[in-house]
């Protein structure tokens, strides 16, 4: 038992860094599309 939650606890902390680096990546593409609106006005 205490192997297997190893082994999740590892995928976890393998997800982890490309969910932040999706949701980082989100949220300047909904900057830039600000920028851009504001600059189109």
């Amino acid at each position: 038992m205490k192997t297997h939650l190893n082994v999740r606890t590892a995928q976890s902390m393998v997800l982890t860094p490309q969910l932040l680096q999706s949701i980082r990546l989100l949220q300047l593409s909904a900057l830039e599309l600000e920028l851009v609106v504001e600059q189109a006005l």
